[in-house]
């Protein structure tokens, strides 16, 4: 049975995340060739958008961007939020069990969203994935815990599509990587080895809410020189147990 959406608010909605991704101030051209929509019904979209402030023009420039107000909302939408409130908790945790800097990923469709980020107290810091980028499914350390822990059917669905290969120690192979994400059901963590950024080894686990349904992922790393094998395992109990433990 078809749904009951509106096709105007979709269309605004379509029109929003354009002028998000663009991660700078744009004119109306640049949103109406990001989003394919007739000059008229762009313009319509964006007046809609700022009416209800989700966007700000320019003073000076005439463009447009996401307006900082929107934050409000969405910074008092989340604060009671069950899930990010533990999160918030099995990251710092887990950042002082290991003094490594901790992030939480969510999926969304064939990407791996950086939603979090705690900074760690080690020496060397890694500065590779921020709050906001959007990384492959099928190499890092939260990233493969996501696709791990998909459904069956979006697994296949996603090593059907052409895999980036980001570094030499990218895995690419479907067979290949099918073999790695039962490893990883199996051992109940992941181990991005060089294989999202060069130098850098990250350890990932799944987060599950109360009714068992995939919540998200959190990750911990460094540079390959402090994540010996050893380590690695005794940061995946860490992550593992820190968890359960929330």
């Amino acid at each position: 049975m078809a749904r009951d959406t509106s096709l105007s608010a979709g269309k605004a909605i379509v029109v929003f995340k354009a002028i998000c991704d663009f991660a700078r101030p744009c004119s109306i051209a640049d949103i109406a060739a990001a989003v394919g929509y007739p000059r008229t019904v762009t313009v319509r979209m964006i007046a809609t958008l700022e009416d209800h402030g989700f966007i700000e023009r320019g003073r000076h420039t005439g463009l447009y961007a996401v307006s900082p107000a929107l934050l409000h909302h969405v910074q008092k939408a989340l604060a009671h939020n069950p899930v990010l409130s533990r999160v918030e908790l099995i990251m710092r945790d887990i950042v002082n069990q290991t003094e490594d800097t901790a992030l939480y990923m969510i999926r969304s469709g064939d990407k791996a969203l950086v939603m979090q980020r705690v900074e760690g107290s080690a020496p060397v810091r890694i500065f590779a994935s921020e709050v906001g980028m959007e990384l492959p499914l099928h190499c890092g350390g939260a990233p493969l815990a996501l696709l791990a822990y998909a459904p069956e059917a979006e697994i296949e669905s996603y090593l059907a599509t052409p895999l980036a290969k980001r570094t030499e120690h990218t895995m690419t192979d479907p067979a290949a990587l099918r073999s790695r994400l039962a490893s990883v059901r199996a051992a109940g963590f992941s181990v991005g080895d060089e294989d999202l950024f060069d130098y850098v080894v990250a350890v990932g686990a799944p987060i599950f809410d109360g009714d068992g349904t995939l919540a998200g992922a959190v990750s911990v790393g460094n540079i390959i020189q402090r994540y010996t094998p050893e380590r690695v395992q005794e940061v995946g109990r860490i992550l593992m147990d820190t968890i359960a433990k929330y």
